[in-house]
């Protein structure tokens, strides 16, 4: 507000409150200030140290896996015929493949239908999955001779109603009953055949299609929704193409699958037929150290970043005379304490030939961060693989659980940045105490706005006073001036 001047008297009054109410203030407003900003960078200072050693934590994940030690690196020398993956902890080697023949899904097809429209029939369709047998003199591999339905799978029932059911809806409903066989249309020139398949290939999920034609009750001809039927009396369908499994052979050995993803062939690997091959195919399996070395590489990094950001808040630059936002903090010292305190007390489930981070290459520098020495890790993984992981993941011993080091430091963190913990405590408080400092600022501002106000009054009472004072000496100037026979004293 511009200054005004008092009307009465010429006196500055704004001027005059302002100037008394800054006084007043400014020195209790100073310490509002510096409170605020004070608890404002400590809640910022905390923030940054959760958020580091949340880093660290994830970085546990890892170490906490066995699997990260016992990593497998697979290789196939011609991934056009076969391709590798390996589950940690398998073992290592090298093995011969040759593909005589890939696993095939049956195909069954109908005759030719005029449109999709075309009504089949009317009655139900029931498929089963099972293992065929071919006639052998003379070779036939397109019509079974016999049937053996798998019992550990439930034949499918498919209702086919007269008058409404096309030759689409017979498809949607195969597929709408079961997941285990796929129909569907296939268009031959201006025609249409039903193509039905297995999901699975393999001898052993070839088709049988029995049907009950209620049209016409004879369920063998080929007219109506017998005209569907596939099974060793009836085939009315044509087989394209017979299920079969895969034919190989590992290192000589000769093996069949009824599939072409081998999972179980060799224990913990999985190797993918992708063709016949015309030459022997090497599948190399080998330890992979570098998933476990990136592992603690990046719980290395992870701490070394908590401890340059701990150092930024609770250092003391001489030369700039800048103090950090958690300079003498307690909290902040105790989690770098207990942190340190963890990384040299002795790990319970540590055996064999290592038993401390600095025997595998961790070792502590000055300043407290932590270098990774790879050479020296890789020799021990090399040397002791299980030992190294018993220092980082848990183990169990005597029926016991021994806690290695990465689930104890994740446990130890929980209790700093949990939604209970020790960070969590602390910034708590600090709020409670801006809310305080708001509090007890603005009812310093209510009582010097109060303070304000009657500055103002006495101001403007005095004016007044002085205004009235120079009206009545007015007055009496003039009321002097005009008596007989006063002479008014010449100015000088």
């Amino acid at each position: 507000m511009p200054a005004v001047t008092g009307l009465g008297s010429g006196l500055d009054i704004e001027g005059l409150v302002t100037g008394l109410i800054n006084a007043e203030s400014s020195t209790q407003l100073s310490l509002f200030a510096s409170r605020t900003e004070k608890a404002t960078s400590l809640i910022s200072g905390f923030g940054e140290i959760s958020s580091s050693l949340a880093s660290l934590q994830s970085s546990l994940t890892a170490l906490e896996s066995a699997d990260t030690f016992g990593a497998v690196s697979a290789s196939s020398s011609a991934t056009t015929y076969a391709t590798v993956s390996a589950d940690p902890g398998a073992a290592e080697g090298s093995y011969s493949l040759d593909v005589t023949s890939l696993a095939e899904r049956q195909s069954i097809v109908s005759g030719d239908f005029a449109a999709t429209t075309t009504q089949v029939g009317t009655g139900t369709l029931t498929i089963s999955l099972g293992t065929p047998t071919y006639n052998v003199a003379p070779a036939d591999t397109t019509t079974y001779s016999s049937f053996s339905a798998d019992s550990s799978i439930t034949a499918v029932s498919v209702a086919i109603s007269s008058g409404t059911d096309t030759l689409a809806d017979v498809r949607d409903a195969i597929n709408a009953a079961t997941n285990l066989v796929t129909a569907s249309l296939v268009k031959n020139g201006s025609n249409y055949k039903l193509l039905l398949s297995p999901t699975d290939s393999g001898v052993a999920k070839s088709l049988s299609v029995s049907v009950a034609d209620t049209g016409d009750s004879n369920n063998a001809d080929n007219s109506g929704l017998s005209q569907l039927a596939f099974n060793s009396t009836t085939s009315n369908l044509s087989q394209v193409r017979a299920g079969s499994d895969a034919a190989f052979s590992i290192n000589g050995m000769s093996l069949t699958s009824s599939s072409n993803t081998l999972n179980d062939v060799i224990d913990g690997v999985d190797i993918t037929l992708l063709q016949q091959t015309t030459s022997p195919v090497t599948l190399t399996l080998a330890n992979d150290f570098s998933v476990a070395e990136t592992a603690v590489s990046a719980f290395v990094t992870a701490y070394n970043s908590y401890v340059s950001t701990h150092a930024g808040l609770t250092d003391y630059n001489v030369s700039t005379g800048i103090s950090g936002a958690l300079l003498g903090d307690f909290t902040a010292r105790s989690i770098a304490d207990k942190l340190r305190t963890q990384l040299s007390t002795t790990i319970a489930s540590a055996t064999g030939t290592y038993a401390s981070l600095s025997s595998i290459g961790v070792e502590v520098q000055t300043g407290g961060t932590l270098k990774l020495d790879t050479t020296k890790f890789q020799a021990a993984m090399t040397a002791d693989r299980d030992s190294v992981q018993a220092i980082f993941a848990d183990r169990t011993s005597g029926g016991s659980t021994l806690s290695g080091l990465a689930s104890t430091l994740d446990t130890l963190l929980d209790t700093f940045t949990s939604s209970t913990g020790t960070i969590k405590d602390r910034t708590d408080s600090i709020e409670e105490q801006m809310t305080d400092i708001t509090a007890d600022e603005a009812e310093f501002t209510r009582r010097m706005e109060s303070l304000e106000a009657r500055y103002r009054s006495q101001f403007n009472a005095l004016d007044s006073l002085l205004a009235e004072i120079t009206a009545t000496q007015d007055y009496l100037t003039t009321a002097l001036d005009q008596l007989p026979g006063f002479v008014q004293k010449p100015k000088n």
